[in-house]
């Protein structure tokens, strides 16, 4: 997802959030459905990826990942699809490897 279109995203999901909270009163249960539904996504997506292979500050396994979506959903969400988008139209860097050592 191009980055605009994930800040975009965020940025619907944030509003329906406090919509629902005003109109229904439950929205509180509703963004924890959308926090937890896309943190369990993209810890999923990330090991089919493979996030950790590629330079970037959210760069971590499924399990970190996932947490960090849960306490800093309103970063975390468009960064993973900013960095999702890179790898796959094949912009983003890979770690360096380790180097091998001399025989």
């Amino acid at each position: 997802m191009k980055p605009i279109n994930a800040l975009l995203l965020t940025a619907v999901l944030t509003a329906s959030f406090f919509f629902g909270f005003r109109i229904a009163g439950r929205a509180i249960s509703f963004g924890n459905f959308i926090v937890l539904g896309t943190a369990i996504w993209a810890a999923i997506d990330s090991s089919k990826i493979q996030l950790k292979r590629y330079k970037s500050g959210i760069s971590y396994g499924p399990v970190v990942l996932f947490f960090g979506f849960v306490f800093l959903w309103i970063v975390a969400f468009p960064w993973y699809l900013i960095m999702r988008y890179k790898i796959k139209t094949g912009a983003a860097v890979l770690k360096d490897e380790a180097p091998k050592a001399a025989a």
